[in-house]
């Protein structure tokens, strides 16, 4: 007999406790019986040496983090749950769930501002004892307490992103959307108005896109993948005092609705961003989307398409429906250029490089100073691994695709920072234009999914004329060139 979605979310509710409760208790032992009375003493007018005040410094940090932490599990655990397990039991599922009782759906920024900054207080809580321990273990010589310096690094990362957060929160207040049709439909449409309580700068566009996030555990660890994506450049209507902008995606059949989370589930994510002076907008909001088939209403689906920008690059291509320009203009030469093709530089420059610095400082200062041969080894290797990927990801950032279109030869030059080449193929010779999923990322609670352009040959060779390609634009330049050299269209691969 199946456990119903009541009996799930109770055992979860328990376990959560308990765990929670793992942490509470040693930390509260820890401020009552260990803390709190060293303290008190201190107070007495008692001076300690310094070793031990580290240590009571760092009793008193690890007994805040593990109260904060188990306090706040077991608080979400014994509190009375937000959502109808009847509901989510029955037809109409999304009517289970707090947030998605009726059409207007809000966005949950507040909270992920709030915990963002826990994570932040508690981040560095822990990194205080590390940092204060440097001078003391470099006067004795201890080279690799250096590392102790990237945790205080990475807090004050943590709480620069977090100001950020509040900026943007105080700049932009909260998002409403506001569905029709009510869910989102699959086989029929997503679409609806947002809401924005604050006017945006005249000629700012939105980007809005909508993701289908495959959520599961493998063992122990939790990945995501990209099911479905699609995005828009809309131009959003614009009062004295807010901001609103209408929004339509044709979602195919085939793919899987809305589910509670779980060890799999699917989740649907509208995304709203816009680039602005000082703090861009950038906001995440998980909606309803089921198998209904319905249809958004005329009036809407009138002004969608009307506030739908043409956001043309300057290679040409139409980012919003992926339409090359320049397609049919003999003996013009296009640069293909990846919509996603900056996303994931920052973070694959950044990875590389301080971890190449790790597995350096780690093979120099334990293993080359204290002769230790197994750090050394382990330190090049690792450096070495980061040093292929920082190499790999400034390369990849460079590469560029130009094609020309002279009938009956098709012209393709690759760039990269290694050289050109240049390669020739006739008219007749190519039997289909395919597009390859070349995988995904996240980055900042946004999933990018990667597609290749490719000419696939009669001789069965495959052609890359473009990478790192949204679905859109990849649906769009397949289905240009298809059309320019007289094939059949194929639906995307």
């Amino acid at each position: 007999m199946p456990i119903s979605m009541k009996a799930k979310r109770r055992n979860s509710s328990i376990i959560l406790a308990i765990f929670g409760a793992s942490f509470l208790l040693p930390g509260l032992g820890l401020l009552l019986f260990k803390a709190i009375p060293e303290l008190l003493t201190v107070f007495s007018g008692v001076r300690l040496s310094t070793n031990d005040s580290e240590s009571l410094l760092a009793v008193v940090m690890v007994g805040i983090v593990f109260s904060l932490v188990g306090g706040g599990l077991v608080y979400w655990g014994l509190k009375a749950p937000t959502d109808d397990p009847a509901l989510l039991d029955s037809d109409t599922p999304w009517l289970g769930r707090k947030n998605w009782a009726s059409p207007e759906i809000k966005d949950n920024f507040a909270l992920t501002g709030g915990l963002l900054w826990g994570f932040a207080l508690i981040w560095n809580l822990l990194s205080t004892p590390a940092m204060l321990a440097i001078p003391d273990e470099l006067n004795k010589g201890n080279q690799a307490i250096w590392f102790a310096v990237l945790f205080p690094i990475a807090g004050l990362a943590i709480i620069a992103l977090a100001i950020r957060k509040t900026l943007e929160w105080r700049r932009f207040g909260q998002i409403k959307v506001t569905l029709d049709p009510y869910p989102g439909a699959i086989g029929g449409n997503v679409a609806g108005n947002i809401h924005l309580a604050t006017p945006l700068p005249p000629g700012t566009d939105l980007q809005i896109s909508l993701d289908c996030v495959r959520h599961y555990r493998q063992g122990k660890s939790s990945n995501q993948s990209v099911v479905w994506q699609y995005s828009r450049t809309v131009q959003p209507i614009r009062s004295s005092r807010s901001t609103s902008a209408q929004f339509l995606f044709e979602v195919p059949e085939d793919l899987p609705p809305s589910s509670i989370p779980d060890s799999s589930y699917h989740s649907w994510t509208l995304h709203i961003n816009a680039e602005l002076a000082g703090v861009d907008l950038s906001r995440q909001v998980e909606i309803p989307v089921f198998a209904t088939g319905a249809k958004a209403s005329e009036s809407l689906r009138r002004h969608a398409r009307a506030s739908t920008s043409a956001n043309v690059s300057t290679s040409g291509i139409d980012k919003t429906t992926g339409t090359s320009l320049l397609l049919n203009a003999s003996n013009e030469s296009v640069e293909i250029i990846g919509e996603h093709g900056r996303k994931g530089f920052s973070a694959g420059l950044l990875v590389g490089l301080v971890f190449m610095l790790m597995g350096g400082g780690m093979g120099y200062f334990i293993g080359s100073l204290k002769a230790e041969l197994g750090f050394l080894g382990f330190g090049l290797l690792f450096g070495g691994i980061d040093l292929l990927v920082l190499i790999f990801t400034i390369t990849g950032r460079f590469k560029r695709y130009h094609l020309r279109l002279a009938k009956p030869l098709v012209e393709l030059n690759r760039q990269s920072l290694f050289g050109t080449s240049s390669t020739s193929t006739h008219y007749d010779d190519i039997a289909s234009v395919t597009t390859k999923p070349r995988g995904s990322m996240q980055t900042g609670g946004k999933h990018y999914e990667f597609f290749n352009l490719v000419l696939e040959l009669k001789n069965g060779e495959l052609v890359r004329i473009g990478e790192k390609l949204s679905r859109q634009q990849a649906e769009g330049l397949a289905d240009g060139l298809l059309k320019h050299f007289g094939l059949t269209p194929e639906p995307l691969s």
